[in-house]
């Protein structure tokens, strides 16, 4: 699997996927319209990667303008991949790579963020209580996009609904859906 930075000031630089049973990367197109809606909200915002995988929406972020981005992952092998990914990419001075699982570093963290992005493990639905903690992470006019699966569609917009979040638009494309998350007014 190919991945690479798509625009911006690492345009091209191809990005090492972790090898992990079930790793996926966001699709180009999906990421792609992603940025689109996020337009110049990129420009010196600070944002969370978590699930980071690869790192790819996090660079892809910094590329386009961001300020910093927080990569977080429980998978060594990911971690590791970020590591390479960040620092072929030349933003090592405006990262932070974590080797930890999401709900943890959530709950311990108090930094707030501009744009939060979230693509875990389809199968893992672990997500209430984590959504519930991002709540607090979010700054007032911030973003979270959350990756899942069209046939968890339902039980996500429930999980999200409960935790004083709301879904105000979603795209599908093949096997994945992202929603924009904001919190509620």
């Amino acid at each position: 699997m190919e991945l690479r930075v798509t625009t911006g000031s690492a345009k091209n630089k191809k990005l090492i996927a972790p090898e992990i049973p079930g790793f996926r990367a966001v699709q180009e197109i999906a990421k792609s319209s992603m940025f689109s809606i996020i337009g110049e909200k990129i420009e010196g915002s600070v944002c969370l990667d978590l699930f980071a995988g690869s790192g790819n929406l996090g660079i892809e972020a910094l590329s386009r303008g961001a300020a910093w981005c927080d990569f977080v992952d429980g998978n060594s092998g990911s971690a590791e991949a970020i590591r390479k990914n960040v620092e072929n990419c030349g933003f090592y001075d405006k990262s932070s790579v974590t080797l930890k699982n999401a709900v943890k570093y959530v709950a311990a963290t108090d930094k707030k963020y501009d744009l939060i992005f979230m693509d875990p493990f389809y199968s893992d639905l672990s997500q209430k209580h984590l959504l519930s903690l991002l709540k607090d992470r979010l700054k007032e006019t911030g973003q979270l996009f959350y990756f899942y699966s069209p046939e968890h569609a339902s039980e996500t917009k429930i999980i999200v609904e409960t935790s004083g979040l709301k879904i105000i638009d979603s795209r599908e494309f093949g096997s994945s859906i992202f929603a924009i998350i904001t919190k509620e007014e």
